[in-house]
């Protein structure tokens, strides 16, 4: 007898390998970027590394938290829903102790709430994650990410229903060999269908390296560049009747326009006038474009 097992239509297992490979290529650059936020806090420089993002039912990622964490929950329009950031508290207490000259390696008593310096260092890495966070997101679809509530726990926090499918984007932060936490963030699934087609666009890298002397040679080529420039001075109209009882001589009228137009190549660069200098036709320029034209 085969086993049978229940099915929920939309609801399957997601195919979304454009959608998380772009979340893991921002993951990339504010990996790097939260680098430079927790060395100052920690006194020496931490090591974060990057899990590839996942999808997962909200339940799932609630049953792996810690019952007393910091979990701040975020809007982030123009996106529906809310995105979390959770931060493990022994993180919180270990990086307040090597703040203050500690080592980082003080016993951490049982408890259900932080003190007030661990609020204050918890808005502090928060704020500066999500300023990351926006930045990275910019080249994509710029977002606005503001802070609705933070809280203590995941009960506190319910953002979602256990059923509903998120995906996590996941860091872990080390900063001695035997220490290492992570700092989540979760985005409902839903949120971001919205904007998988923009995720196929790969991210600008955070510095763009110039070679100045690559720069002048392609400059010092393209001056020697020739492109053929030629003015029309007139389009007359034949009937076919008279076209085919031209001969030598005929005298065809013309009317030429006060403004003409400088052609390079095929498009219009400029308009200006018929003139003569130096015994020479010449084209007076009178006025340039500031997009050239068909």
């Amino acid at each position: 007898m085969n086993d049978v097992q229940t099915y929920a239509f939309g609801r399957g297992e997601s195919q979304t390998p454009q959608l998380l490979s772009g979340l893991d290529r921002l993951g990339e650059k504010l990996g790097r970027r939260l680098r430079a936020l927790f060395e100052p806090i920690s006194g020496v420089r931490p090591h974060i590394a990057m899990l590839d993002a996942q999808v997962l039912d909200f339940g799932q990622w609630s049953a792996q938290v810690p019952t007393f964490s910091s979990i701040g929950v975020y809007r982030i329009a123009p996106l529906k829903g809310q995105m979390l950031l959770r931060m493990d508290a022994a993180m919180i207490s270990t990086l307040v102790d090597c703040f203050y000259g500690g080592l980082g390696n003080r016993p951490l008593p049982a408890r259900g709430e932080f003190t007030p310096t661990e609020d204050r260092l918890i808005s502090r890495i928060s704020e500066g994650v999500i300023a990351r966070l926006s930045e990275g997101w910019t080249d994509i679809l710029p977002l606005e990410i503001g802070l609705v509530i933070r809280e203590t726990g995941i009960g506190f926090a319910s953002a979602a229903q256990p059923g509903e499918q998120m995906v996590l984007q996941r860091f872990m932060l080390s900063i001695a060999r035997d220490q290492e936490w992570p700092i989540d963030l979760l985005y409902p699934l839903s949120s971001l269908r919205a904007v998988e087609p923009l995720m196929g666009t790969k991210a600008p890298v955070d510095e763009e390296r110039v070679d100045p002397v690559w720069q002048a040679r392609i400059a010092n080529r393209m001056r020697d560049i020739r492109l053929p420039a030629r003015t029309v001075l007139a389009r007359p109209n034949l009937s076919l009747a008279d076209l085919m009882q031209l001969k030598t001589g005929d005298i065809i009228p013309i009317n030429i326009s006060r403004s003409l137009p400088l052609i390079v190549g095929d498009r219009i660069v400029a308009h200006g006038s018929i003139g003569e200098q130096d015994g020479r036709a010449a084209f007076q320029i009178e006025k340039l474009l500031q997009g050239p034209e068909q």
